[in-house]
């Protein structure tokens, strides 16, 4: 039996996640969460409210949601003892042999429970707990007792692995280990002309507003041009006074945040994807987008930066086309050069599927994530069944 710890299961950008539930280890499961919205979709027992309510549940949420980071770096070295009593007895109690704890912060959490508990300990890096949280000094020492106690630390790409290793984490300690699709989702797109799809939060390390700024240099060349935004966020306003100013409301269309079916059917669509992630001005980065994979599983050529983990699954001038961030001048030839060779860009989108099904299926990321925790091999295939949930 395995237990998959995660703050939530049902927030929106977080499909690895609910992957990684009903994917690694199915009917052999349990789960444990701060927030229990969305943990009854997958059927398996489920421990709650951990870690329980902190002396900030009783200042007004905005101020909460400010300091909480604050208050596990600088006061709460742990989750509180009735919290880690009750992981214990629940990990024992259902006969708990590894613990796959999602962000390195609440492995750093976790790490005293799973001790107690003899349940082996692997934290799932992702973006910001490997780029942000490292840049302070006590979360550096915190991290660093996590990796003296894992088991393992699981990363999404080679780039935050080497991160990690800056730091001080065992490089035998580590595994790659990038998350996957179900291709079976993704049919290859029917590349309507001219339509371009981002996907992806409107927050800066996606720089949506830079996808904007590109696509504005290019619009009036191509008659018929469009540009599809699916997601939601901060810069939101930000973008839609960038379409505005433009004048491009006829050509860009905001379509906010929408469920897994709505995506695929954009790009199902599509003739081009483009993520144009940057590093944040607090260092939070990215690990490598799923979405870019749905893109390439899609058949979709993808227009992207030199960014994290995204030169490994994106292979430049083979799969889609790899730009310096910030640089909106280069974006926007490569949006013109694809719209002027349909021919080149299909070729590119084909590679692509390729390249994920060599590579980046849900079922590569359940078989290294299995041998990383010491699991058995599975013989049995995906049950594509059970990859419908939402």
């Amino acid at each position: 039996m395995i237990a998959v710890v995660s703050q939530f299961f049902n927030t929106p950008s977080e499909t690895f996640i609910r992957d990684h539930v009903r994917h690694l280890a199915p009917r052999e499961t349990v789960l444990v969460c701060q927030g229990p919205d969305g943990s009854d979709q997958f059927g398996y027992p489920v421990l709650s409210g951990v870690p329980g309510p902190s002396p900030l549940s009783r200042l007004p949420a905005r101020v909460a949601n400010v300091t909480r980071l604050c208050w596990l770096a600088y006061v709460r070295d742990g989750m509180s003892r009735r919290d880690e009593d009750r992981v214990v007895e629940f990990f024992k109690a259902h006969n708990v042999e590894a613990a796959l704890v999602e962000y390195l912060t609440i492995g750093a959490l976790f790490a005293p429970a799973c001790r107690r508990a003899g349940v082996r300990l692997y934290a799932h890096a992702h973006g910001a707990d490997s780029t942000v949280m490292p840049r302070k000094h006590l979360w550096r020492r915190r991290y660093q007792r996590l990796f003296a106690s894992a088991d393992g630390i699981i990363t999404p790409s080679r780039f935050i692995a080497n991160r990690l290793l800056q730091i001080g984490c065992p490089n035998e300690k580590l595994h790659v280990s990038p998350c996957g699709v179900l291709p079976e989702r993704f049919t290859s797109s029917k590349r309507e002309s001219g339509r371009l799809l981002f996907v992806g939060r409107f927050v800066e390390k996606k720089s949506p507003h830079l996808v904007i700024e590109a696509f504005a240099r290019i619009a009036s060349r191509f008659p018929g041009v469009r540009l599809d935004l699916v997601g939601d966020g901060p810069l939101m306003a930000r973008c839609e006074a960038l379409v505005r100013q433009e004048n491009l409301s006829d050509a860009i269309v905001f379509h906010g945040y929408q469920s897994t079916e709505f995506v695929q059917g954009m790009m199902q669509d599509a003739a081009i994807f483009v993520q144009h992630s940057v590093t944040a001005r607090n260092g939070d980065m990215e690990g490598l987008p799923v979405s870019i994979l749905e893109a390439m599983a899609s058949a979709l050529p993808v227009v992207a930066t030199r960014h994290s983990g995204i030169p490994e699954a994106v292979v430049d001038g083979e799969t889609g086309i790899l730009v310096d961030e910030h640089d909106v001048e280069s974006t926007a030839k490569a949006f013109a050069s694809l719209l002027e060779e349909p021919r080149r860009a299909a070729e590119m989108g084909h590679a692509g599927r390729r390249r994920v099904l060599d590579h980046f299926t849900q079922r590569h990321t359940r078989d290294r994530l299995r041998h990383a925790m010491m699991l058995p091999a599975m013989a049995k295939p995906l049950d594509f069944a059970e990859g419908q949930v939402q």
